[in-house]
């Protein structure tokens, strides 16, 4: 990879990999930080990272950055805070939709969470998720499908 396609790399995947950081941290300070070593550490190994696997390459890393920062700290974390904070602006019927998404996604393992961030949030493909999360095409799809079914579950019995 070339130090333009590098370039290109930062600007198309810097705030998917920051998102998908807060999302998985549920720190924005620290999911800067993660994703700022990713993309260092990327730099000293560009020229051996094919760019058409670079998307790939980044979201793993990032995924695994994040795993490393919880066998750090050993501290359970909190909800990620996925959606925008209540302002003045919002709408108190929008501001409650976005509180019961929140309550949803907390009630999920870490990977039923990843899945959904990434698949429903930042859109990739099946195989893109596989790869990242290192597991089977036909894992995601039936991991996916349950995590759905138990988020169908949560709203229907939910008292929100």
């Amino acid at each position: 990879m070339t130090a333009n396609e590098y370039n290109e790399c930062v600007n198309a995947y810097a705030d998917g990999l920051y998102r998908f950081a807060v999302s998985l941290l549920s720190d924005m300070v620290e999911a800067e930080d993660v994703v700022q070593q990713v993309f260092e550490r990327f730099w000293k190994r560009h020229s051996e990272v094919q760019y058409e696997a670079a998307k790939t390459y980044l979201f793993t890393s990032v995924n695994r950055a994040c795993i490393d920062y919880f066998r750090r700290k050993k501290t359970s974390r909190n909800t990620a805070e996925l959606l925008p904070e209540h302002d003045s602006g919002t709408s108190g019927h929008n501001y409650e939709a976005q509180q019961l998404v929140q309550e949803m996604l907390s009630r999920l393992t870490e990977d039923q969470k990843q899945l959904v961030l990434l698949r429903d949030y930042e859109g990739y493909s099946y195989k893109e998720i596989a790869e990242i999360m290192q597991i089977t095409e036909g894992q995601v799809k039936t991991n996916l499908f349950r995590t759905r079914k138990k988020l169908q579950f949560f709203l229907t019995t939910s008292t929100v």
